[in-house]
């Protein structure tokens, strides 16, 4: 599975927008066909939607046309999306709770408990018999 793309490192406001929306649109390709019972058409058709949208061979107008095939006004679909998941963490961030943590409860949570191989508990003398390198 390939991941969404990375953005060459040197690019303008434009084409970090471009690739953007192309992430947008593949992710949302992507999620349909893992969540939605779809025909094989729509399935056949999103496989060829994503394959032109990842390619780099595919010339921008190109992809635009299938991100607006596929999604309409995909640019107002990601903005309200976007306002969503904002509105989303600042529900999340007033409703969060900010506890103090007790002095016993910090104490015991400091206690770390490592299991010892069988190695270190033999004693060193033994061990020292056990092995040898044999060069001569």
């Amino acid at each position: 599975k390939k991941l969404p793309c990375e953005f060459p490192p040197s690019l303008s406001q434009s084409d970090e927008q471009l690739w953007r929306e192309v992430d947008w649109c593949v992710e949302q390709l992507e999620l349909g066909l893992r969540t939605h019972k779809s025909t094989p058409k729509q399935a056949e058709e999103a496989y060829r939607a994503i394959k032109t949208l990842r390619s780099d061979k595919a010339v921008l107008a190109k992809k635009r046309q299938v991100m607006r095939a596929m999604f309409g006004d995909y640019r107002k679909k990601m903005e309200e999306e976007r306002q969503k998941q904002l509105k989303l963490m600042q529900e999340a961030a007033k409703s969060a709770e900010v506890t103090e943590v007790r002095e016993n409860a910090r104490r015991r949570s400091s206690h770390i408990f490592r299991r010892r191989s069988e190695a270190s508990r033999k004693s060193p003398s033994a061990a020292g018999s056990e092995f040898r390198f044999n060069f001569f």
